[in-house]
């Protein structure tokens, strides 16, 4: 689920629409494994707020700073700095090349960028 929570009652609006997605999985015989839900916030502002977790039936949906997304990395601030130490990491090692030859970050940014974009 997504929602831009400006106010209260989008807050509101969207706890409401946790709850109705809850129970339609129940309705429909199926079982939401909250252990494997996760809620991540986006916020740019300088003074974050603090949001409580969800909690759907009776157990709190884990809070996490970043998760992968059909293959990519996304963070709370949109960065993607994680996704692309990922993928060079991933580079490094499939790639002896990168290793032998001591190659800069540089290099292998663009390598990155001309390979997979």
């Amino acid at each position: 689920m997504l929602a831009l929570l400006n106010d209260f009652a989008s807050y509101q609006s969207y706890l409401s629409s946790v709850v109705r997605f809850s129970s339609w999985c129940s309705n429909n015989f199926l079982h939401l494994n909250v252990s494997k839900t996760k809620e991540m916030c986006i916020d740019f502002r300088r003074n974050r707020t603090v949001i409580s977790p969800i909690v759907i039936n009776g157990e709190p949906v884990e809070q996490v700073d970043s998760f992968k997304y059909l293959g990519v990395i996304l963070d709370e601030k949109l960065s993607f700095t994680e996704h692309v130490t990922a993928v060079q990491k991933k580079s490094q090692q499939r790639l002896p090349f990168f290793e032998s030859y001591e190659l800069s970050m540089l290099i292998h940014y663009f390598f990155y960028a001309f390979t997979v974009a």
